[in-house]
């Protein structure tokens, strides 16, 4: 049987494949960053690899609660801009 590596989606609450979604991490440090390597220590949450999650993300300010703490409004622009780069 072969393992499946799921995470949820902090928007759509939908497990999927990690490899489908991108990883922000809050770190021992208290600093908010995007974990490209998904093996960061740290807390995580998974956002999917499109621009209109990120959008409700920034709107509803979703890694704020999943991390349980404030999250700079930079991070949504860094995930637009890596986005926009892979696509």
């Amino acid at each position: 049987m072969i393992k499946t590596n799921l995470r949820r989606d902090v928007v759509s609450k939908e497990m999927l494949d990690k490899s489908a979604l991108i990883r922000v991490v809050l770190n021992k440090k208290n600093e908010v960053f995007i974990d490209l390597t998904y093996q960061a220590d740290g807390r995580g949450v998974y956002i999917k690899k499109n621009l209109n999650s990120i959008k409700i993300a920034k709107q509803k300010n979703l890694f704020s609660r999943g991390l349980k703490t404030k999250v700079d409004p930079v991070i949504y622009d860094e995930l637009e801009k890596l986005f926009n780069e892979q696509n």
